[in-house]
């Protein structure tokens, strides 16, 4: 008797131990979700139809989920943007499937670790209204499986039907209060589900563009249906700035080289910064508008007074506006945004506490750098393009006229600026310039002078190894690189005063136009970059590219579309802007 109740108290210990142990393990792990999940928009999970409940209708279910899960997943990142806007990937939803527990192995880690937090999305098919399928749409706060939001979706057919479901679940779940404090002010949709709605519409007009241009190349550039979809949008959640920048690149793309159109793309940043003044995205792209609006001082000197002097305070803007953004990027000014929003109080927000530590981490891999790296190295280059855009205006009316060992020395420095944020560096001075790494470090045989007996040598077919050229920094940025052969582009309209000693016009060109065209092949080749084919065709700060037989043959490699190049524009006077824009902090 004595050993039969040992073995009754052995086992019940053994049992009260398992529970506590059990019970450790599942609030540990309720735990570590929790921390997971803090800040972060929780995902979809979306519930199958159980056939021992609804056997009739588990199928159609089943099916109507599959459905619903790809539609989620499906293009969440088709939207074009400009290079430095902020990412798509604010309004993707990633949904996540939960299926039924296979073995006891299984059934019992489900039953020893706590449930996921997020929502739930169950689907259930309703009788049918005639030709209108009817599904009953309930989201339930998961592991509480409480009921947020329930409605019924009628349509004919599937794609509409699936569509309907989608955007309510996604604007349903946004707009949770718990939700609200997780999304930064300029991200969220509202709760006018026409929003959403619309920017799906225009994002799909945008792929089936896209796949035309890739069917036939002479369809052209036209994004006029979806830019009217993303201007709908914009009625119903005009605070959001994903949706502004879409709308903002595409007048871009389609406007690039007409500049009474592009002022549309430069009114809509400035008063996005109005209105989001610190938000970084939004201040360098515009800067980067401001800049590339003022590029006819490099191609038209015979521009009326009144055109020229609009210009030149753009590039001005563009400059005071660059010079902002890298003070706002220091990394003391970055940690005083993010401690605003982390202590308790009216300005707490983690969402937007996220977005400011998004700026001191580093990215994700398979990146090397930090997302503050990445802008500052593009945005420390820009002002050497404005530089370019100076020595264009010498001798001009109103303007000093500068000697030409002075511009050259202004030349070698943007070029030592850009060498700078794209290449390392070289222990010895001389052969160390910005010109000589750039352009020539690979065909010269003395000095720090280029040689132009040597300059015919670099299209001979040599070994790969002698193909490497200088070595690039391990940290820079795709948009560091995109933005040198945008500068590299611009500098080979320089006059003939400004060419370094031993250039000649022509070997000039060549140079730069193979060290451009270089940047561009790094820039692709950097695993985080989001360059596409269609922003490459379109910038007009690489239109000498195409212009050459290099340039032309690169396109072809790349299957890229070089438009057709305008018409030379009637010299008349634009109208003068009204006001001056504010630089934001100042």
């Amino acid at each position: 008797m004595v050993r039969a109740l040992g073995t009754v108290a052995n086992w019940f210990l053994l049992a009260v131990a398992a529970l506590i142990a059990l019970g450790v393990v599942r609030n540990a792990s309720a735990l570590l979700y929790r921390v997971r999940a803090r800040g972060r928009i929780l995902p979809l999970i979306l519930l199958p139809e159980d056939p021992a409940e609804e056997p009739a209708s588990a199928a159609p279910g089943a099916h109507l989920t599959a459905h619903l899960a790809a539609h989620l997943t499906e293009h969440q990142k088709d939207s074009i943007l400009a290079p430095g806007s902020p990412s798509a990937a604010t309004a993707v939803s990633r949904p996540q499937t939960s299926t039924p527990a296979q073995g006891w192995v299984e059934s019992l880690i489900r039953m020893a670790l706590a449930s996921p937090p997020g929502y739930a999305v169950h689907l259930h098919e309703l009788e049918p209204d005639g030709a209108v399928r009817r599904v009953s749409v309930r989201i339930l706060r998961v592991p509480k499986n409480r009921i947020v939001a329930a409605r019924v979706v009628a349509e004919v057919d599937e794609e509409s039907l699936v569509e309907k479901i989608a955007v309510y679940c996604i604007v349903q779940v946004r707009n949770q209060p718990e939700m609200l404090r997780r999304i930064p002010r300029w991200e969220r949709w509202g709760e006018d589900e026409r929003a959403f709605t619309h920017y799906r519409k225009g994002v799909h007009e945008q792929r089936l563009h896209t796949q035309a241009r890739a069917d036939d190349a002479s369809a052209g550039v036209d994004y006029g249906t979806a830019l009217r979809s993303d201007s709908q949008a914009v009625k119903f959640a005009p605070g959001n700035l994903l949706l502004r920048h879409g709308e903002a690149a595409l007048i871009e793309l389609m406007h690039a080289h007409h500049p009474d159109s592009y002022q549309r793309a430069i009114a809509t940043y400035q008063r996005c910064t109005e209105l989001w003044p610190e938000h970084i995205e939004t201040a360098y792209r515009m800067a980067i508008a401001y800049s590339r609006a003022a590029r006819p001082l490099l191609h038209d000197r015979d521009l009326p007074p009144e055109r020229r002097a609009q210009l030149e305070g753009m590039a001005h803007l563009a400059r005071e506006h660059l010079a902002d953004i890298c003070a706002r990027l220091r990394l003391r000014s970055l940690l005083r945004r993010w401690l605003r929003n982390s202590i308790p109080g009216g300005r707490s927000n983690s969402g937007e506490r996220r977005y400011w530590g998004s700026w001191l981490m580093p990215l994700p891999l398979p990146a090397r750098r930090s997302q503050r790296r990445t802008f500052l190295g593009a945005i420390r280059i820009a002002p050497a393009a404005h530089d370019l855009t100076q020595l264009h205006l010498n001798g001009h009316p109103g303007r000093t006229s500068v000697a030409a060992d002075r511009q050259q020395r202004a030349v070698a420095r943007a070029f030592d600026h850009v060498a700078r944020e794209v290449l390392v560096r070289t222990r010895v001075p001389a052969r160390g310039t910005g010109i000589r790494r750039l352009l020539f470090d690979d065909h010269t045989t003395r000095g720090s002078a280029h040689d132009p007996d040597t300059h015919s040598t670099i299209t001979h077919p040599r070994a790969t190894s002698q193909h490497w050229g200088p070595v690039r920094k391990g940290s820079t940025g795709w948009m560091t690189h995109y933005n040198a052969a945008c500068f590299l582009a611009l500098a080979m309209t320089l006059p003939d005063e400004c060419l370094p000693t031993g250039y000649a016009r022509a070997q000039w060109q060549q140079d730069c136009n193979r060290s451009a065209l270089n940047r561009l092949d790094r820039s692709l080749r950097t695993p985080d970059s989001t360059l596409t084919g269609d922003w490459i065709a379109h910038d007009p700060d690489l239109d000498q590219l195409w212009s050459t037989e290099t340039g032309a043959a690169w396109a072809e490699f790349m299957n890229i579309d070089i438009p057709a190049p305008p018409p030379p524009p009637r010299p008349s006077a634009a109208p003068s802007p009204v006001g001056r824009p504010r630089v934001p902090g100042r």
